[in-house]
């Protein structure tokens, strides 16, 4: 993988968040949307709505690694993020692109998070 595979923008199609106990706590669907952009300079920005109309923002730059992406979060409304670096596993399937986080920013320690994007 290099970064001119993420380079684009994606459209959120799927979405999957398993706790540590394997109950699934959020699941793509009716209210759910999102992008997230990747930028040939390294530069990325993501945001998504759920279902209940949070929002969950973040700006900052990316690595490509052989089988992850990492993202380095340099905004963010959640403080908490904010100089911190979330990796992702990276698989490419039908022209989307599949991250894996576990654990999840989302779910807490012991979940995963499965988020499925698609070029817009």
């Amino acid at each position: 993988m290099d970064i001119n595979d993420f380079v684009g923008t994606w459209t959120l199609v799927g979405l999957r968040v398993t706790d540590a106990d394997g109950k699934v706590s959020v699941q793509s669907g009716d209210g759910i949307a999102g992008r997230i952009m990747y930028a040939a300079d390294g530069n990325l920005a993501m945001a998504t709505r759920h279902a209940n109309g949070a929002y969950f923002v973040y700006f900052g730059r990316f690595e490509v690694g052989d089988d992850h992406v990492i993202h380095h979060i340099e905004l963010s409304p959640d403080a908490d993020l904010i100089g911190t670096a979330q990796r992702r596993l990276v698989s490419f399937r039908d022209g989307r692109l599949m991250l894996t986080a576990s654990p999840s920013i989302a779910g807490g320690p012991g979940s995963t998070a499965e988020i499925t994007w698609q070029r817009a």
